[in-house]
């Protein structure tokens, strides 16, 4: 069986067993099975355990040898006393793979370490893979499946995968992230690494026609000469980002109680990332953005940028944080601002760069705003254009001004016309508006659309940054400018 028929088991199952599967409400028995069952996944789903005949209406087993097939994947949602026993039952039934969700082992206490490694070496004896200890599970939207604790109604499939160190704040990741359509279609949580690491996983998705792009979360690999050798492998055919966590002393501790690594030198993987063409996320949060940002804009191949701005002190706050993040904010050319004052921008705005169309006072001229975005991106004077502050404050209700409606509408209509210009030249353009969903009714109605809005400052820089870091190491010679 090669490397990536053994991993389809946790990712790809033709069937599956949760022992200690439950319908206690709060008990990792019930939130694998209440994962399973929301896919819902295609294949037979086999909860065992030894008090229930049935579980959410399944017939129910006393053990893993009165089921009758074998396994795909056996999910351990069971007491940590129980756990080398049942490795043993699945592996006379013919398991090919085991999701350990249990803890208690090499992150708790001394001797778990050794329990691990006996695990391992069992497990092996019997042909099966273990994924874990200390896991909340997989799951790979593509296949309807999901045996995980990620929370069901935020989960949205896409070409993006995480494979990650750490369960639970991923998962608050995907549902923070879920309002804007942020998600992954396919995530494994490795935990101890008893057996199966990060590393296995990167390796397997490396020719997963479905993931675009990975996010990965590490606190420390095993085995870095592999760990360096398979993520220039992955990057080379796809981008990764990583946030590489423990790189203060408390951190490093931390880590170690956490999933029981040792976090190691930041220096030493920060000279890996660069190596490999690593995106190193600046934060946990820019994870998701960041990832969809590599899956969804085009390749940025130089470092200027160009914005247009509703208001005069938000082009400046811009300019500063895309200088801070080694990004150019260049004065156009004397013929391009030309061409934006026969366009219609009068001598009071300025169409230096940033252009402050709001000093314009054409906020209803469509065709005119329009027309500025298409100059810009045609004139070969910007790598990445960010239009920000149109998205306006303020919800529509049902007896609201017809006014307020009018407005609205041009609002998402000029949005669109940009987001349409991005495919049109294949350069990166950035919507920004400080409003969330819940704040504006254009960036609501838009978000539902599927147009993404960028509401940090801050975050904006440092995914065009990155954008460009990644694409300069594969591009080079493209026109850039030093400030």
């Amino acid at each position: 069986m090669t490397a990536n028929e053994q991993l389809n088991a946790f990712l790809n199952p033709k069937s599956v067993a949760v022992i200690g599967a439950t319908e206690r409400p709060g008990s990792w028995g019930s939130f694998i099975m209440g994962g399973l069952l929301s896919g819902p996944f295609p294949g037979p789903i086999y909860p065992v355990n030894h008090q229930s005949g049935q579980v959410f209406g399944l017939p129910a087993f006393k053990s893993v040898e009165e089921i009758p097939d074998s396994p795909d994947l056996a999910v351990f949602t069971i007491p940590e006393q129980s756990v080398e026993q049942t490795v043993r039952e699945c592996g006379r039934k013919g398991v090919k793979g085991i999701s350990i969700i249990t803890a208690g082992f090499g992150e708790a206490v001394e001797a778990g370490k050794q329990r691990e490694a006996e695990l391992v070496r069992l497990a092996r004896s019997y042909g099966m893979r273990l994924l874990g200890p200390n896991i909340s599970g997989t799951f790979n939207l593509h296949a309807h499946f999901n045996a995980s604790a990620a929370p069901v109604g935020y989960l949205i499939k896409n070409h993006l995968a995480g494979v990650c160190q750490g369960g639970y704040a991923i998962y608050d990741l995907l549902a923070h992230g879920y309002s804007r359509r942020m998600g992954v279609g396919l995530f494994v949580h490795t935990g101890n690494e008893a057996d199966l690491t990060t590393t296995d996983f990167l390796e397997y998705i490396k020719t997963d026609s479905n993931v675009q792009t990975v996010v990965m979360y590490i606190e420390a690999v095993k085995d870095g000469r592999r760990f360096a050798e398979v993520i220039r492998k992955v990057s080379a055919v796809k981008p990764v980002i990583v946030y590489k966590a423990g790189k203060t002393p408390d951190a490093a501790r931390a880590a170690q109680s956490h999933t029981g690594s040792l976090a190691g030198s930041i220096g030493v993987y920060e000279g890996v990332f660069n190596q490999a063409n690593i995106i190193s996320s600046p934060s946990m949060e820019l994870l998701l953005p960041l990832g969809h940002a590599m899956v969804e804009r085009p390749p940025m191949q130089g470092n200027r940028v160009v914005i247009l701005t509703m208001g005069g002190s938000w082009g400046v706050a811009l300019s500063d944080v895309l200088e801070a993040e080694g990004l150019c904010v260049p004065i156009l050319s004397q013929r391009l601002q030309s061409r934006l004052r026969d366009l219609g921008m009068p001598i009071r705005a300025s169409v230096r760069n940033p252009v402050d169309i709001g000093a314009s006072g054409l906020f209803l001229a469509k065709d005119i705003l329009t027309a500025l975005g298409r100059e810009i991106l045609a004139s070969g004077e910007a790598d990445a254009l960010i239009l920000h502050g149109l998205g306006r404050p303020g919800m529509l209700s049902k007896d609201g001004p017809e006014q307020f409606r009018f407005f609205l509408e041009i609002n998402k209509e000029i949005i669109r016309g940009y987001v349409k210009m991005e495919k049109e030249f294949n350069l990166p353009v950035l919507i920004g508006s400080i409003y969330s969903p819940w704040e504006s009714q254009a960036v609501s109605d838009l978000n539902e659309e599927g147009i993404r809005t960028y509401d940090r400052l801050d975050e904006t820089a440092q995914i065009l940054s990155r954008m460009f870091r990644y694409w300069d190491r594969k591009l080079r010679d493209k026109p850039t400018c030093s400030g």
